[in-house]
């Protein structure tokens, strides 16, 4: 969100101050999923004078709709506000190997697409994939054209290179054989062949899985931890860093990409260039080939073999058990080693790691605040494999939210400052 002081006043003389606070009362009534005006005024410290010009103003614009009254204390019932299914929709592509995944939502959160492409887009050209993106974006541009919806103002990729802070360029994808480029570009300029113009802002899945992850626990009324690193580990090793309420990127997009925390420079030589990191030992990939189980992989699936190979390990059979105790010790030593530069009270896996967080707790590493109640706690992730989209989708809500005012005044969107939720 725009760092704009918050005023909580009636009379919005500046444009900045009431862009601001109209982003803010929407924002408060998406964390909270709808709720009164009393409850966004407790949630944004505005007068209830404010609140009222605020949300008069969304609901005309078409942001907000008022629903079924709600119970209040005192015996009195009040209006429940909540975000419109005719206002601005949201949608996201995943890019993961071996399949392409497009889901668009109401701004309000009814799902209205949800599609999976069976394409694999390893080794070939870049432009191959932002080609098939663009028909996929037309086409969704169309069909939400003829339902008599409002437009698409923006579409959010998600992949799993890292993403610079222009939300558009993004560093070696290496899952995919591609080299640092300027990928949003791509996707717009095939956008532009077709005759459509929309923002294509570049996500982070790790980013997207862990904010979805850290807005499940607020849900479950679980406390906030000040910070959160996430570990994903369903192809390679990846990892997401939120602090507070932004995720933590850095310039080049490369903050707390842990897969590529060296642990032995005298390892296996990673894709990277460097020799011995985490994922080179206990990415799911390279652990099902220690294992012996690259070939049942390529004849059964990834799923199947990282079944197979939990089997093998608990059963003790070798080299699977020797190649999943030394994955678990790594995974160990790169969560201390993180937890030595970084303010985490909290560190959530996913993957197939989700399942061996006794195991990384069991490993003898010295002194440790990792699992320790009220210190660093250490969770499964809850959300498994649609964590990234729903984590992206929610990033391109708040997004719009962000950018409400804009949005009400007809002005375009720049992809390069879209987001607002990272550092």
């Amino acid at each position: 969100m725009a760092q704009v002081p918050c005023v909580g006043t009636a009379r919005l003389n500046s444009r900045a101050v009431r862009d601001h606070n109209l982003a803010l009362v929407l924002h408060a009534l998406e964390r909270n999923h709808g709720g009164s005006r009393s409850l966004v005024c407790g949630a944004t410290g505005l007068t209830p004078g404010a609140v009222t010009l605020l949300v008069n103003e969304l609901m005309d614009a078409g942001f907000l709709v008022t629903s079924d009254t709600m119970e209040a204390e005192g015996g009195r019932r009040k209006k429940q506000l909540s975000f419109s299914d005719d206002s601005y929709p949201v949608a996201v592509i995943e890019l993961v190997p071996g399949r392409v995944r497009l889901v668009c939502e109401a701004f309000g959160g009814a799902r209205l697409v949800d599609e999976t492409y069976e394409r694999d887009f390893r080794g070939a050209d870049a432009g191959d994939f932002a080609a098939f993106a663009a028909e996929l974006i037309c086409g969704l541009a169309r069909r939400l054209d003829a339902e008599g919806r409002l437009p698409l103002h923006a579409v959010g990729v998600i992949t799993s290179a890292p993403v610079r802070s222009n939300r558009s360029e993004v560093l070696a994808n290496l899952d995919f054989g591609w080299e640092m480029m300027d990928f949003g570009a791509l996707i717009t300029r095939a956008l532009a062949e077709h005759g459509v113009s929309a923002p294509v802002v570049l996500l982070k899945d790790a980013d997207c899985a862990a904010w979805a992850e850290v807005r499940h626990m607020e849900d479950e009324g679980g406390p906030m931890p000040a910070g959160t690193l996430f570990i994903s580990s369903n192809d390679g090793i990846g990892g997401s860093f939120i602090l507070g309420d932004r995720i933590y990127n850095g310039p080049l997009g490369t903050g707390m990409t842990i897969g590529h925390i060296q642990l032995n420079p005298e390892g296996e030589l990673c894709c990277c260039g460097k020799r011995g990191c985490l994922t080179t030992y206990a990415g799911a990939d390279a652990l099902l080939e220690a294992s012996g189980l690259g070939p049942y992989a390529r004849a059964h699936g990834r799923d199947a073999a990282v079944c197979e190979l939990r089997r093998r390990w608990q059963a003790g059979e070798e080299p699977a058990h020797g190649a999943v105790e030394r994955a678990i010790r790594y995974v160990r030593v790169a969560i201390e080693i993180a937890l030595t530069l970084l303010v985490a009270d909290c560190v959530i896996v996913g993957g197939y790691l989700a399942t061996c967080l006794d195991e990384i707790l069991a490993v003898e590493n010295g002194f440790s605040s990792l699992g320790v109640e009220g210190v660093t706690a250490l969770r499964p992730a809850a959300l498994g494999s649609d964590a990234a989209v729903l984590g992206g989708l929610m990033r391109m809500r708040g997004a719009l939210i962000d950018h409400a005012a804009e949005l009400m005044r007809g002005e375009p969107l720049d992809a390069a400052t879209l987001l607002q939720d990272t550092l």
